[in-house]
């Protein structure tokens, strides 16, 4: 009983001198290690009344819920406890040195020395302000890497240079801004090998014309209260699962979105109306280049009890001018959307966690694109869902194991209207899988007192695919394009699971990474595909400096 007195008091003490941390407004990217901690901590039941199944989370969230963890400090392991001390230096929760190469009043020791090579936070620019009631912070780090691709197969590498700067901070307490720009361009090797990481294939100029690969995201976030709004182009994930998103995933390129949102401890809804890339009409780059308006509207209503959380998810996307109807953030899109003429595509789902018992956690989604619920289990081919479930155990031997089934029906995310499909510059962007396929999914994961955990990942996936004769003309639909709906005159309105031509892709990867001295890290992974009877054999290793 004292012990847990002991600690409450730490606990408060604690809370007072990190309050000027905890009002950070801008967003941490999707790519910090941090999600993969949070989510064990998570499992573990640490965190209630908390969500990752809506990412980027606001860093003064992060920073909530490493506190939280802190709180349990003797229910955590050497590792956890090491790990936790990395990230509370890295979000400024504790007092860390810093070196920077332009002074400001409260940052001026320079890095140009042999601070470089120490586990000081380094940046170019940083500014923190001892006001409490107009808390202002400015940060300006630099980002590079050389990322290194062996295929083993076919005897082919490349090597690729990226410079950059992250630009974020904090106005006033409510205000947050976030700027990342980086430039990313071949030294030698096979532009295709490098294709296979979905940031390099997202870019057009490095993918259409052989060029550098220029990527930036940004945003203005606002939050006071119970109230927060932000506007700007970042990747984001929705819906609940391990490695499968069901609702948004990061496989097409970042878009732009306008949001609003009301959070409570327990409750939480957001609203959001993005701006996608739809498909030419004209050429496909340059200043001739005519590209249809194309826009997702999105409702998420959540509800997050102690014991995970619930979550009511509804879009619809449609291709003309922005329509009004749409941008009233307190609706009903499904209704909205037949009052429209039932011109767009609309769909809705639901998600959620399960902690049942402690570390021990079930994720699952579901996503209705169309039905007509007397024809349920006639195979019958508007019936289009999607879903995924989900379970993790976290083990007090610093281990994770996780298991995670997906389905996607035929001509699910498609539409009658191909710029309506579910897709970002012809990019599917909801689930990871296209339709009429289904995945297994097998994690594990180790964590041995650094911020990346040694991961390995097993996937089975089965597809099947649309038949082509030779000459590209579609001879049998079986529903697994986004991009092509059903052909009244030609195709059945019955349609079979995994018909037409099924192809079986087995892959394990194998990832982890090092943090040599603070911002410097060493990162490896190793990808064994076995695809009709083919293997396929892709290793990497990506010198950072910061996460990007």
């Amino acid at each position: 009983m004292k012990i847990n007195i002991f600690i409450c008091y730490l606990s408060i003490i604690f809370l007072l001198t990190t309050n000027i941390s905890i009002c950070q407004v801008e967003n941490t990217p999707i790519i910090n290690p941090v999600y993969d901690f949070l989510l064990r901590m998570e499992t573990k039941g640490y965190l209630e009344h908390f969500s990752l199944s809506q990412l980027p989370l606001q860093k003064s969230k992060i920073i909530e819920a490493l506190t939280i963890i802190r709180n349990h400090e003797l229910e955590l392991t050497t590792s956890e406890i090491d790990i936790l001390e990395k990230f509370e230096a890295e979000f400024e929760i504790k007092t860390v040195e810093t070196a920077v190469v332009f002074y400001s009043s409260s940052d001026s020791t320079q890095v140009l020395s042999n601070k470089m090579f120490s586990n000081a936070e380094k940046s170019i620019y940083r500014y923190r302000s001892n006001d409490l009631e107009k808390y202002t912070s400015v940060t300006f780090d630099p980002l590079a890497s050389l990322d290194y691709i062996n295929n083993f197969t076919d005897q082919e590498n490349v090597l690729i240079g990226t410079l950059g700067g992250r630009l974020f901070g904090t106005i006033s307490n409510y205000f947050g801004y976030y700027l990342q720009i980086t430039n990313a361009r071949k030294f030698i090797g096979n532009d295709s090998l490098a294709l296979l990481d979905k940031k390099y294939f997202n870019n057009n100029k490095f993918r259409k014309l052989n060029s550098d690969a220029d990527i930036s995201e940004s945003h203005v976030a606002f939050a006071y209260d119970w109230f927060y709004a932000s506007i700007g182009r970042e990747t984001r994930l929705e819906g609940s699962g391990l490695a499968q998103r069901i609702f948004i995933n990061d496989l097409s390129p970042a878009f732009d979105a306008i949001t609003i949102g009301a959070k409570f401890s327990n409750f939480e809804y957001k609203f959001s109306h993005n701006s996608l890339i739809n498909f030419p009409i004209t050429t496909d780059m340059g200043y001739t280049t005519i590209i249809p308006s194309k826009y997702l509207a999105m409702h998420t209503f959540s509800l997050r009890p102690k014991w995970g959380e619930i979550n009511f998810f509804e879009n619809v996307i449609y291709s003309r001018d922005i329509d009004l109807a749409y941008l009233n953030p307190f609706s009903f899109l499904k209704t909205l959307e037949h009052s429209q003429h039932d011109r767009d595509n609309s769909g809705m789902g639901l998600s959620g966690t399960i902690r049942p018992i402690k570390n021990v956690q079930l994720k699952a989604s579901w996503f209705l694109d169309d039905i007509i619920i007397e024809k349920i289990g006639t195979g019958y081919w508007s019936n289009k869902t999607a879903w995924n479930i989900a379970g993790l155990y976290s083990s007090k031997y610093n281990m994770d194991f996780g298991l995670e089934y997906t389905r996607v029906e035929p001509y699910t995310y498609s539409h009658f209207n191909i710029q309506n499909s579910c897709t970002n510059d012809s990019l599917l962007f909801s689930s990871m899988i296209l339709p009429n396929s289904d995945r297994l999914t097998a994690l594990f994961q180790f964590w041995y007192g650094q911020r990346y955990p040694l991961k390995i990942a097993v996937n089975y996936t089965r597809h099947g695919n649309n038949i082509y004769d030779d000459d590209g003309n579609l001879i049998f639909n079986a529903g697994g394009d986004p991009l092509q709906t059903i052909r009244w005159n030609d195709d059945s309105e019955t349609v079979k699971f995994l018909d037409g031509n099924l192809e079986k892709i087995l892959s394990i990867e194998l990832s982890s990474g090092y943090e040599i001295i603070r911002g410097f890290n060493l990162q490896f992974s190793y990808t064994l595909q076995i695809r009709d009877n083919k293997n396929i054999n892709i290793g990497r290793i990506i010198f950072r400096f910061n996460d990007f």
